[in-house]
């Protein structure tokens, strides 16, 4: 799949490219420059894959002219180890209503889901291997836990949580506090998200 700047259609790039990069070198947004659309038969083949699965096939559109679907199939389900459901997310039926439990990963916050797969990309594409990678990343409490539960203890990787002094809740507070880890920055910004 290729990617196009927001700002810029003329500029292509690879998942590699834009996973590195983060905004595209003119200020736009990374893009696909299409989307796969489903036929019937293949949504109804994919509602009988468990989620590893169904989230490798997803994915591999995004990214297939970079990483091989095997490898992404086991960094997925490497990614998703430490859930505390082997379904990764649990739908639960109550009557006509469907609900969807995205609570099973380390921060109890839905954002695990992509964060954990996020994190093992960096791991994948040897980002750290020769250079220092310094991820800055602005939250009201989710994110940050998410992602410093990604990223913590990763060699050459630095990461920097800004979130608001006494905006988020306590609890948010002591997990992105708490963790431990000599690569993770916590820094309580005097103001809102965003000023973060």
């Amino acid at each position: 799949m290729e990617y196009i700047s927001t700002r810029n259609k003329n500029l292509k790039y690879n998942f590699k490219d834009i996973f590195l990069r983060g905004l595209a070198p003119d200020g736009g947004l990374f893009i696909p420059k299409q989307i796969k659309k489903y036929s019937k038969d293949e949504i109804k083949k994919l509602s009988v894959l468990s989620y590893v699965d169904l989230a490798t096939e997803i994915i591999f559109n995004f990214c297939s002219s970079s990483i091989e679907k095997k490898k992404l199939k086991n960094l997925i389900k490497k990614s998703y180890q430490s859930f505390s459901s082997e379904e990764v997310i649990k739908l639960k039926k109550f009557g006509n209503l469907n609900l969807i439990e995205l609570y099973h990963g380390p921060t109890l916050a839905f954002k695990d889901i992509a964060m954990q797969v996020l994190g093992n990309m960096y791991d994948e594409f040897n980002v750290s291997s020769n250079n220092k990678v310094n991820i800055i990343v602005a939250t009201s409490g989710d994110t940050g836990s998410a992602a410093i539960a990604a990223l913590n203890d990763r060699k050459n990787i630095n990461v920097f949580i800004l979130h608001p002094y006494k905006k988020i809740s306590n609890i948010q507070r002591k997990i992105m506090t708490t963790i431990g880890s000599n690569n993770i920055y916590n820094i309580a910004v005097k103001g809102t998200f965003d000023d973060c």
